[in-house]
């Protein structure tokens, strides 16, 4: 008998939702469409982390965290039963430690 595999929801905190806008606009007003294709590989991550969450490494405490393809940008986030939560989505440049202290 096979078992039903497990569907696991994505949920995007308000600031995680913001962070991928501001930085979309950011590229969009450095080049054009370059925002639209920021969005796109943000998408296209998103949905390799919905079929396998568990597949990213842990970067700190419980957050795991996925590279965005062609910008230097990566997905911050946790897995509770069945939901995956974006918390942000950081630049690489960024300490990500940093984020957090005026996140929590």
């Amino acid at each position: 008998m096979k078992t039903k595999p497990t569907v696991f929801y994505l949920k995007f905190t308000p600031e995680a939702q913001e962070d991928v806008k501001t930085t979309a606009q950011y590229y969009e007003a450095q080049l054009a469409g370059l925002g639209k294709r920021f969005r796109m590989e943000v998408r296209n991550q998103l949905l390799l982390v919905k079929q396998n969450p568990f597949s990213r490494a842990i970067r700190y405490g419980s957050v795991r965290f996925a590279v965005i393809d062609k910008f230097p940008y990566s997905i911050h986030y946790t897995i509770h039963q069945q939901q995956i939560t974006i918390h942000a989505i950081i630049s690489d440049y960024r300490n990500p430690k940093e984020y957090w202290k005026h996140n929590d």
